[in-house]
């Protein structure tokens, strides 16, 4: 839902749908567009008309974060990171990996439901009692 706020605190709905029905892997704002897992797949959303511009589902749900014009897609159940573009142009990976040693520790029915973090071309990762750091710095 996007709403605009008027004079006088006046509160109208632009749109309202369910184009991105996040659960809890946070969604991203690069620009225009709207990004994160919209359930059945990943969605890239026209933030100002609500439109779906692209979705993808051939990678599970999960959580993301963004850096350098990347984004940075953890699927909760294989622990499996996508490095996709931040572009209305469709989904555009460049590579992926999993997380490997998973936790012992995760209940048989968990997930991996941290967020992934990016500071000073560092991307931080983490499985309950496991944390990961991989420098994703250009250059």
């Amino acid at each position: 839902m996007l709403v605009k706020i008027g004079p006088g605190n006046e509160v109208t709905t632009v749109y309202e749908n369910k184009v991105m029905k996040n659960h809890h892997g946070g969604v991203i704002l690069v620009g225009d567009h709207l990004y994160g897992h919209g359930d059945p797949g990943w969605t890239c959303q026209n933030f100002k008309t609500g439109e779906e511009v692209w979705n993808h589902r051939g990678f599970g749900k999960g959580a993301i974060a963004y850096a350098g014009g990347m984004l940075y897609c953890l699927e909760e159940n294989s622990g499996t990171v996508a490095l996709v573009d931040a572009s209305p142009k469709g989904w555009q990976e460049h590579g992926r990996f999993k997380l490997e040693p998973q936790s012992d520790i995760r209940s048989s029915q968990g997930r991996i439901w941290t967020h992934p973090v990016i500071c000073n071309g560092k991307l931080y990762l983490r499985d309950q009692d496991l944390i990961f750091c991989f420098d994703v710095k250009e250059g």
